[in-house]
């Protein structure tokens, strides 16, 4: 009991230590959005992300996080506060997992937000694992350079396994290998509503691509019809997943 106890206090000590940072950074550096309406910053989006925006966007409804915060602190931008919000992106910034979720949560409900993206945001293991609790709530997802690694996308795979919203997820340049493909594939055998992926930029190994193969190819709905991987795994490079995913090109398109 006296363990337990010691426990129980150690994590409650943890998370004001963590809150006590929070607040201590929102201090230093106060959340700061903006609408993404300079002259050709929208067409500067990478062409995934820009095709998931409305056709007529002007940038109104596309926020840019310059410093990120809490969902307290969110309420209060103007940004946030003025139209529909269809995109929320984040670059170079450090983010909170959980309290990015909070802020997701409350604008697709709030203001109809459909796309995320967030790049090179340090969001670590435990950010991409808060970050799974997103996909009920969003269409698009995009996260690059995050360094979610094989433990965020397993639990972001778990969910993903279940989800019959998403429909677009990239997981570009984020650490992971072989692991985190197999617990990728797992989802991918069972999702029927994922329409493009993209896992460039990871280091899939031949075993982890052949993974993914198999589980596209187990799948009855057919649904994933854009797969975008490395030439190496894509059917470029020698090695019987490149034969085995190049089979599948009539189906797939593989870049």
């Amino acid at each position: 009991r006296q363990c337990r106890l010691g426990w129980g206090a150690l994590k409650r000590k943890e998370k004001r230590k963590e809150q006590d940072e929070r607040e201590r950074r929102a201090a230093a550096m106060p959340m700061y959005c903006r609408k993404m309406k300079q002259p050709g910053e929208l067409q500067a989006l990478p062409a995934p992300l820009f095709e998931t925006l409305p056709p007529k966007e002007d940038g109104e409804g596309c926020v840019l996080m310059e410093e990120p915060g809490t969902l307290k602190e969110a309420t209060t931008q103007e940004a946030l506060q003025r139209g529909t919000i269809y995109c929320i992106i984040v670059r170079d910034k450090k983010v909170e997992g959980d309290d990015f979720v909070e802020i997701v949560k409350h604008y697709s409900k709030k203001s109809g937000l459909g796309t995320v993206s967030l790049s090179r945001c340090m969001l670590g293991i435990s950010g991409g694992q808060h970050m799974a609790r997103s996909l009920e709530l969003i269409t698009n997802l995009f996260l690059e350079g995050n360094d979610i690694k094989d433990g965020g996308l397993a639990t972001l795979a778990t969910a993903l396994g279940v989800n019959n919203n998403l429909k677009v997820l990239g997981i570009v340049s984020e650490g992971f290998g072989v692991v985190g493909a197999r617990a990728l594939a797992g989802a991918l055998q069972t999702n029927t509503c994922l329409s493009r992926l993209d896992v460039s930029k990871n280091n899939l190994t031949q075993d982890g691509a052949k993974e993914i193969a198999f589980a596209l190819k187990r799948n009855s709905a057919n649904a994933v019809k854009t797969l975008v991987m490395d030439a190496e795994y894509g059917g470029i490079a020698k090695g019987e997943a490149q034969g085995l995913l190049r089979a599948y090109m009539l189906q797939y398109s593989i870049t």
